[in-house]
């Protein structure tokens, strides 16, 4: 029988954790960046569940509400508890930006719990030639937030995203599947009205992530010897709209450390949720072909 898409609630200690599962086949587990709310996921789980098992995971930030800062590695535990309450087998899992770094120490803690890590823009920013500079930025941003003005933390935030920084190595790129032949030629999806009035839900979780998400998960140490015993699980990845920006740039310091490709998807920082379509087909040609 096929799963329908729910919307599901699991308790891990005494944290609750939401949920979404669709589709049927081999286990994939969607990580979201940002608050990490899983509805933001929702139009590249419709494309994948073609294929997949996918249960697109929340944070305990959406559900919980946390006081205090968070850190990757009590929600790499909540990552564990999911996927052994959940799976029989280990999952391929995707995630991007902070559900990223939360990945990547789940990949270090517990690598035999993940059949492959698709990493999507991680700012591991330590791992910068300038990292140095970014947390005076990044603190900005936070005290902004914390005086309640968000339009100024947004600000400061695009500001130091985008900011140029300094060559360094780059890694080797590859693109899985087709759709670069004509990607110039593409625009991102409309978003759907449920997005829309997510993303105005979201607007309330923004304070919370600015002020106790941003600074320990980008200032997190990332472990590279541990990461290049398991390189074989882990696929670093970032968009192809994005280069220069400085997501891009740790993706591809991370990959450069590991001596691994960089994976090229569509759309920057946010593909994910503006060309679900086209990015579910790249994932879908990468995890098959890793699979092979």
């Amino acid at each position: 029988m096929t799963r329908q898409e729910n919307s599901m609630r699991i308790t891990l200690g005494d944290i609750p954790i939401d949920y979404r599962e669709r589709g049927d086949g081999p286990p994939l587990l969607l990580l979201p960046g940002g608050a990490g709310h899983a509805g933001v996921l929702d139009e590249l789980t419709a494309h994948l569940a073609a294929h997949y098992r996918v249960v697109a995971m929340s944070s305990r930030l959406v559900s919980a509400r946390p006081d205090g800062d968070q850190h990757p590695k009590v929600y790499a535990e909540d990552v564990l508890g999911l996927i052994e309450a959940l799976f029989d087998e280990p999952p391929v899992v995707f995630a991007f930006s902070a559900g990223a770094i939360t990945t990547l120490e789940l990949l270090t803690r517990h690598p035999d719990r993940l059949r492959l890590a698709v990493v999507h823009e991680p700012p591991v920013l330590n791992l910068l030639p300038d990292a140095g500079r970014h947390p005076d930025a990044l603190e900005a941003v936070r005290a902004a937030a914390r005086a309640g003005d968000l339009d100024e933390a947004g600000r400061l935030m695009t500001e130091a995203m985008t900011a140029p920084g300094p060559g360094g190595d780059s890694p080797d790129l590859r693109h899985d599947g087709d759709w670069l032949d004509s990607y110039a030629e593409t625009s991102p999806e409309p978003p759907t009205p449920e997005l829309l009035e997510l993303f105005a839900h979201l607007r309330e979780l923004q304070p919370l992530f600015l002020e106790h998400v941003l600074v320990p998960f980008t200032s997190t140490e990332v472990d590279l010897d541990a990461l290049a015993a398991v390189g074989s699980r882990l696929a670093p990845a970032a968009g192809i709209d994005s280069r220069g920006q400085l997501p891009y740039r740790a993706a591809a310091a991370l990959a450069t450390g590991l001596g691994l490709p960089l994976t090229e998807f569509p759309g920057g920082h946010l593909g994910p949720v503006e060309r679900p379509a086209q990015f579910a087909r790249a994932l879908t040609a990468l995890v098959e072909a890793r699979r092979a």
